[in-house]
């Protein structure tokens, strides 16, 4: 009797009466919560386990307790534009905090450990006072996504060009030295070793580097196409919150894939190898050390296109321009110093 009469407590207490608020965040997961407080910040009536967590959430989260929370304000009701994203930290909270001071988006854990002292705000709050909509910032944003992920594609495909050409280079130079070693092939077999081995050498060491460029390539590019399909599915249902989180995550994406394309162009190296012949060796047989050697022709390799972010002085971003310098091999440009994604007006 006295574990029923307990149970029927608990279900009493989660019933919402007369002048009773439902806890706002339990409500987004479908769980009806009596409130017992009030969060000025975020606009929402909290339970006692929410409640006690916003304790730690930093000065700009003003709490109120049960007998001073409003009583005309009711629990926000459903989003059509909600915050969907979440955090790569921490996997089950959403990001719905804006940190200016780091112009970073953001949970509400993230908030607690690293932004306590910052100044951040809750994302509708801060699109809502926007003068201009976050969908174009997640355009271009967009456009740079798409621009990189062609460079990097162009420079995977080049990649896997040479490593071809490397293969073709491979059986040229056995074949050449199978011709040669016909008529010499009982005495100059150890020195064949040798040779084949100094090919080999190189071979090897230029097909890991291009391996691992292809590699790198390839995460890159996975990450900005995952980044791509979001942005394009956000703009296509229209969502403003939606938009600004991926933008901000995009942009970061972008500045990362961006020194792993810069790393690629910097670590390419056109190889070239051949087999030079030693056209005395049969007169010399007897006489000579040397089989022969290892030629090795190295160049950078030079990319055609090279996509910067043009930005006038009055605003902190602006479209891509597409320079086709056919010597130029930079990664994406900034003109500005701060390596920030754009920042928008708010309304006065």
């Amino acid at each position: 009797m006295t574990s029923t009469s307990r149970s029927q407590k608990r279900v009493k207490a989660d019933v919402i009466g007369p002048g009773d608020f439902p806890c706002g965040p339990c409500a987004a997961d479908s769980k009806v919560l009596l409130a017992v407080g009030y969060c000025q910040f975020c606009r929402h009536y909290l339970c006692k386990t929410c409640l006690s967590y916003h304790q730690n959430l930093g000065k700009a989260h003003v709490l109120l307790d049960k007998d001073s929370m409003p009583r005309e304000v009711s629990t926000p009701a459903p989003n059509l534009d909600p915050l969907l994203e979440n955090c790569r930290e921490h996997k089950q909270k959403i990001l719905e905090l804006y940190c200016k001071t780091h112009d970073e988006v953001c949970c509400v854990i993230c908030a607690t450990m690293r932004h306590k002292n910052c100044d951040y705000v809750y994302i509708p709050d801060f699109t809502s006072s926007l003068t201009s909509s976050p969908l174009d910032e997640c355009s271009t944003i967009l456009t740079m996504t798409q621009a990189l992920i062609g460079q990097l594609e162009h420079v995977k495909n080049e990649s896997i060009k040479r490593l071809k050409d490397m293969d073709r280079q491979r059986r040229d130079f056995g074949l050449a030295v199978r011709r040669y070693r016909k008529e010499i092939d009982i005495v100059l077999e150890q020195l064949e070793k040798q040779v084949m081995g100094g090919m080999k050498q190189v071979i090897d060491i230029n097909t890991k580097d291009l391996n691992d460029n292809i590699q790198k390539c390839e995460m890159a590019l996975e990450t900005l196409r995952v980044g791509c399909k979001k942005t394009e599915s956000a703009i296509k249902a229209d969502r403003i919150n939606q938009s600004f989180t991926i933008s901000k995550i995009n942009h970061r994406q972008i500045q990362v894939n961006s020194a792993v394309l810069k790393d690629v162009r910097s670590t390419s190296i056109n190889v070239d190898v051949t087999f030079d012949e030693n056209f005395e060796i049969l007169k010399n047989l007897r006489k000579t050390k040397m089989f022969g050697k290892v030629s090795v022709k190295k160049e950078p390799v030079r990319f055609e296109s090279v996509l910067t972010e043009e930005r006038p002085n009055n605003i902190s971003n602006g479209p891509i321009k597409r320079e086709n310098s056919g010597k130029t091999n930079g990664p994406i440009k900034n003109e500005n110093a701060d390596n920030r994604s754009p920042r928008f007006e708010k309304k006065v």
